[in-house]
């Protein structure tokens, strides 16, 4: 048998990477039967069907044990997540990019920023970088079209699987385009809506050398039940600035929102928690306990 990682998914057929070349492959009957679908991301093992008029089509045998899986995109094995975030055309939105990071952190994943577009809005780029580098996230300024680019952040890259998330017109296909020897559509700015153009339709690996990429397609925002939170007062465990300030307020239930003796609030006044991150986790919060009440209602 032959070890690949499947690259793409389309239509019960599966693109497998493998020894420098690529090959299509369907899966046995018997997964059906055991409740497993392969998906994209997965290491499998496939053998080509020697029947007649068959030889060019493997099947997968086996799936080897999946270290993590997201929902949002559905996928296998993620190493890490780079979130781009344009600082111009479009303009940037940073609740989405703190769910984002919320969502990445449920799911244990380390996280880098790259504020894109770094050319038209440098000041804000400073700003920014600063912030969310005072928090614990990597980050980083860049102009994709800037050279250099590439040879900077392939040792973040090499031996690893990145998936790249963002609103469209971040610059995810630009990125991705860097280290790939064919060249994705890139997206444009709606002139109507100012806001970026999907050009991602499905999820697809993309093999470089010794890396592979996701580009997954732009959206919006995450859905607030898209978030795996089934208790709003586990919200503040994914703001990983807090950590240092948990179980230090004067109420051990402290929710960090009207509680007397509350660190975090105590850490906004000092400046340790930025109010932006602060007012998303209200706004996370509140909206987190409304579908709550919603659940309760129903």
């Amino acid at each position: 048998m032959i070890k690949g990682k499947i690259i793409k998914s389309l239509g019960g057929f599966y693109t497998i990477d493998a020894q420098g070349e690529e090959f299509t492959a369907r899966a046995k009957g018997n997964f059906r039967h055991l409740g497993l679908t392969p998906m994209v991301g997965d290491w499998v093992n496939f053998r080509f069907d020697d029947g007649p008029g068959q030889e060019n089509l493997a099947y997968i045998e086996s799936v080897e044990v999946r270290k993590n899986q997201l929902l949002r995109p559905p996928v296998a094995n993620i190493d890490q997540v780079f979130i781009l975030v344009p600082l111009a055309e479009p303009s940037y939105n940073l609740y989405l990019l703190d769910l984002l990071l919320v969502h990445y952190a449920i799911e244990d994943l380390p996280v880098r920023i790259l504020f894109t577009k770094a050319d038209l809005n440098p000041e804000e780029g400073d700003r920014l970088q600063a912030l969310y580098s005072q928090v614990g996230y990597p980050s980083h300024q860049v102009n994709l079209k800037e050279k250099g680019t590439k040879d900077f952040f392939y040792p973040f890259l090499k031996g690893k699987t990145t998936a790249l998330a963002g609103v469209s017109a971040a610059g995810k296909s630009t990125f991705t385009n860097l280290y790939l020897e064919k060249e994705l559509a890139t997206g444009s700015v709606s002139e109507k809506t100012k806001r970026g153009r999907h050009t991602t339709r499905h999820v697809e690996l993309y093999p470089g050398e010794d890396l592979y990429i996701l580009d997954t397609p732009g959206f919006s925002r995450i859905e607030m039940d898209r978030l795996e939170i089934e208790d709003p007062r586990d919200l503040d465990h994914y703001f990983i600035e807090f950590r240092p300030l948990e179980g230090k307020c004067k109420f051990l239930d402290c929710q960090h929102l009207k509680e007397p003796g509350c660190q975090i609030k105590e850490g906004l006044a000092q400046g340790l928690i930025s109010e932006s991150r602060y007012e998303n986790y209200v706004r996370m919060y509140e909206e987190l306990e409304e579908k709550e009440k919603k659940k309760w209602r129903s």
